[in-house]
C-alpha cells in the first residue's frame, strides 16, 4: 500500500500501474488520452473522482511524449497540424467549458452532457463501424486488398470551400494542401465538444482529422498525440495549481503508460488503417455502455447527494474530501442510517453504487479486452515481419 498525499488515500500501486499500461497501449495505437477509462479505473480502486480527470491529465503528458516520438519516427505526425490546432483547441475547450457552467447554475448540466456524449459515441460507433464494413465490401468485390479510406466527400467538399482562404499550409506527410483556417475551424468543434463534455478531446478529435480534414487515419493518431502534448500540458498545470492533481498517483502510472504507449504505437506500424477505424468504433461503444450505467445511477445519487453532503461538512469534512467519503460503504452507513436517520438515502447509495461498479468494472474488462487485440496483432505482426525477413535471407542465399 502506498500513502496519496493529496487525497489522503491509502491504495495499492499495482492497480496505478496496471491502468497506466492499459491506457498507454490503447492511447499509443488510438492516439487519444483514454480518460473514458482512467476515470472509472481509479474510481473503482478507491480514487476520489475529484482528483481522477487531474491526475489522468497529468500522466497523459509524459505518455504522449513517449508515444509521439514512436509516431514520429514512423511518419505519422504532422506538427504544423498540430500546432494550428491548439489555437482553436484552447479557444473551443475555454467556450465548451462555459456553457457546461450554465447549464450547471440551471441543474442540467450531468444529464444533459451525458446525453449529449452518448449521442456522439453512438455515430462515432455506428459511422466508423459502417466505414470498416463498406471496406471489406469493396475487397470482396475487387479482391484487393484496402489499407485505408483516404479522404470523403464532406473532406472534399470543406476543402474546396476553403481553398481560397490563406494561409495555405502543406501537410508534409500527406502532400495535401489546406486552409490553416479550415483546420482552425475543425479544432474550434473539436474542442468545444471536448469541453463541453469535459474529455481529452481525442475521442472526437481523431475522428475529426480523418473525416473532415481527410488526413490518412495512422497520421490523425500521430498528430493527436502530438497535439495532446501541449494541451494536456495546459491542462495539467491548470489542475495542478487548483490542487487537484494526485502526483505520485501520476507518476506511478507513467511507469506503466511509458511501457504500454511503446506496444501500442509499434502495433500501428503492422496493421491498416482501416482496422485501427474498427477498434475504434468497438472502443466508441464500450465507452457509450459505460457513460449510460452512469446515466441510470443518476437517478438515485439525488435522493442523497445533497443531504449527504451537508451532514459531512457538519460532521467537519472538508468539500474536497467529500468524493473519496461518499465511495466508503462504511461510511455512508453510518451517516445514513445512524446519524441522518435515513435509510432511504442509504438505499439508494447501495443501487447508485452499483451501478457504478458495474459500469467500472465494464469499462475495464473492455479496455483489457481492447489492449489484448492490440497486443495479439503487434505479436503477429512481428512474426510476420521476421518470417519475411528470414524468407529474403534465404532467397539472397539462394542466388550466391
Amino acid at each position: 500500500m502506498i500513502h496519496l498525499p493529496v487525497s489522503g488515500i491509502d491504495m495499492a500501486w499495482w492497480p496505478l500501474v496496471l491502468i497506466g499500461f492499459t491506457v498507454g497501449v490503447v492511447g499509443g495505437y488510438f492516439g487519444i488520452g483514454a480518460a473514458w477509462l482512467i476515470t472509472p479505473g481509479l474510481n473503482i480502486f478507491g480514487f476520489p473522482m475529484i482528483y481522477a480527470v487531474g491526475t489522468d491529465m497529468t500522466h497523459v503528458v509524459g505518455k504522449s511524449i513517449v508515444a509521439t516520438f514512436r509516431h514520429w519516427r514512423f511518419g505519422h505526425v504532422s506538427a504544423v497540424i498540430a500546432l494550428i490546432m491548439l489555437v482553436g483547441t484552447f479557444s473551443g475547450v475555454e467556450a465548451g467549458a462555459q456553457v457546461v457552467r450554465y447549464l450547471t447554475a440551471k441543474g442540467l448540466a450531468g444529464t444533459v452532457v451525458r446525453s449529449v456524449y452518448m449521442v456522439i459515441l453512438a455515430f462515432l460507433f455506428f459511422y466508423m463501424l459502417y466505414d470498416y464494413l463498406r471496406a471489406r465490401r469493396i475487397e470482396i468485390a475487387t479482391g484487393k486488398k484496402i489499407g485505408d479510406i483516404v479522404g470523403t466527400g464532406i473532406s472534399k467538399w470543406l476543402h474546396e470551400a476553403t481553398a481560397f482562404l490563406p494561409p495555405i499550409v502543406r501537410c508534409r506527410n500527406t502532400g495535401m494542401l489546406m486552409s490553416a483556417w479550415f483546420i482552425v475551424f475543425i479544432a474550434l468543434i473539436t474542442g468545444f465538444i471536448a469541453g463541453f463534455l469535459g474529455i481529452g478531446g481525442g475521442l472526437v478529435r481523431v475522428p475529426a482529422m480523418v473525416y473532415l480534414l481527410g488526413l490518412p487515419t495512422k497520421v490523425a493518431v500521430g498528430t493527436d498525440l502530438f497535439e495532446v502534448m501541449f494541451s494536456g500540458a495546459y491542462g495539467c498545470f491548470t489542475y495542478s495549481v487548483k490542487g487537484g492533481v494526485e502526483l505520485l498517483a501520476a507518476a506511478i502510472m507513467l511507469l506503466g503508460a511509458a511501457v504500454g504507449a511503446q506496444f501500442g504505437t509499434i502495433c500501428t506500424k503492422y496493421v491498416h488503417g482501416i482496422f485501427i477505424r474498427l477498434l475504434f468504433s468497438i472502443t466508441c461503444l464500450f465507452a457509450f455502455v459505460a457513460t449510460l450505467l452512469k446515466q441510470l445511477s443518476r437517478p438515485y445519487e439525488r435522493v442523497y447527494e445533497t443531504g449527504i453532503q451537508q451532514v459531512l461538512l457538519k460532521a467537519g469534512y472538508t468539500k474536497a474530501q467529500l468524493s473519496g467519503l461518499m465511495l466508503k460503504q462504511d461510511v455512508m452507513q453510518y451517516y445514513m442510517v445512524e446519524v441522518a436517520r435515513r435509510p432511504d438515502w442509504y438505499q439508494a447509495w447501495l443501487t447508485a453504487n452499483t451501478y457504478t461498479k458495474v459500469g467500472a468494472a465494464f469499462i475495464l474488462s473492455a479496455a483489457s479486452f481492447i489492449c489484448l487485440v492490440i497486443l495479439v496483432q503487434l505479436v503477429r505482426g512481428v512474426a510476420a515481419e521476421r518470417r519475411a525477413k528470414l524468407a529474403l535471407e534465404a532467397r539472397a542465399g539462394a542466388t550466391r
